[in-house]
């Protein structure tokens, strides 16, 4: 997914959910520079599903408050 695809979707997402995407993306940056220099371990096809549900459940008003979101990523990372 490009990054005009991912800004033009981030535009249409309600205002409450804008901290949290942010914070998501600044995630996914990280896990980025971590991994950029190892293979994808993921097909663009999946990267795409994951993205694309990821946008549909923000959508849907189904996310998690900021604090249990960054509860579970320490969870399941640390």
């Amino acid at each position: 997914m490009s990054y005009d695809t991912v800004m033009e979707k981030v535009k249409t997402l309600p205002e409450p959910c804008l901290e949290a995407v942010s914070n998501y993306l600044d995630f996914l940056l990280y896990q980025y520079s971590i991994n950029k220099m190892n293979s994808l371990v993921e097909s663009e096809e999946v990267f795409n599903a994951k993205m694309q549900k990821g946008y549909e459940d923000a959508m849907e008003g189904r996310c998690k408050p900021i604090d249990q979101a960054f509860a579970d990523i320490k969870r399941r990372f640390a």
